[in-house]
């Protein structure tokens, strides 16, 4: 068998997210499908990890093997996009690896960027890509909150209660705001989160900003492991994964 990991870009809006589900259209599931018709196999694609509904990549990773090797990658390449393209995902890149690499467990980090439109009136471009705050936000205020979340901690109170994580204790390596007049992002890196983790971050910080929360909330959140005083679940429309980091 021969392993290859693809580079994966799309828009989340018309999926129900990454893994394939029962019901509904996945990224996971049109990309096995059609690498399998492509290679006249059946395929099955192992990604780094799960986006929800909604959700965006820029630079996803998954692996996949099959019994021969591909003898020219870049038609290759051309040829699984001409059928993913007009679904709005494209494999930005495809590399033969060894069978020790696998897309999840090999990845030392992973980094996403949630992106917020903080003016009065809606953006057409940026529909189902960042979610609009139409009050004023204090970005010093947000910033100086993130410094509490970054470390170790349980992260009980940051996670859906539908998360099925064995352990709520998360290492946030690094939180970083940027803002281009009136479009922020933000930038949360770690080795792995837990369900609607940076969501959940992107809405307490929002709520910091905008003076509903202050840092004692998140120190409290932390401390009592208790939602209440965490912020709410950003939407999902607005999150993008970055880069997946080996």
């Amino acid at each position: 068998m021969v392993r290859y990991q693809l580079l994966i870009e799309y828009v989340g809006t018309n999926f129900r997210g990454w893994q394939i589900q029962k019901k509904g259209s996945t990224i996971q599931g049109l990309i096995q499908e059609k690498l399998s018709k492509l290679l006249k196999e059946k395929i099955i694609l192992n990604g780094s990890g799960r986006t929800d509904t909604g959700v965006h990549a820029i630079e996803q990773s998954a692996h996949f093997d099959c019994k021969n090797k591909i003898i020219d990658l870049k038609k290759f390449l051309k040829s699984i996009n001409y059928f993913l393209n007009n679904k709005g995902i494209a494999i930005t890149k495809i590399k033969k690896r060894s069978n020790q690499f696998h897309s999840r467990f090999s990845a030392k980090g992973r980094k996403y960027k949630y992106c917020i439109l903080n003016r009065r009136t809606a953006s057409p471009l940026l529909r189902n890509k960042s979610w609009r705050i139409p009050n004023h936000l204090d970005l010093k205020l947000m910033e100086n909150a993130s410094k509490y979340l970054i470390g170790k901690h349980d992260f009980t109170a940051f996670r859906s209660i539908d998360c099925q994580a064995k352990s709520p204790i998360k290492t946030i390596d690094n939180i970083t705001i940027n803002n281009e007049g009136e479009l922020i992002e933000i930038y949360v890196e770690a080795k792995s989160f837990l369900m609607n983790q940076v969501r959940i971050i992107a809405g307490t910080l929002v709520d910091i900003g905008l003076l509903k929360k202050t840092n004692k909330d998140i120190q409290s959140a932390l401390d009592n492991k208790d939602r209440k005083f965490s912020g709410p679940t950003a939407p999902s429309f607005a999150l993008i994964l970055q880069k997946i980091i080996y």
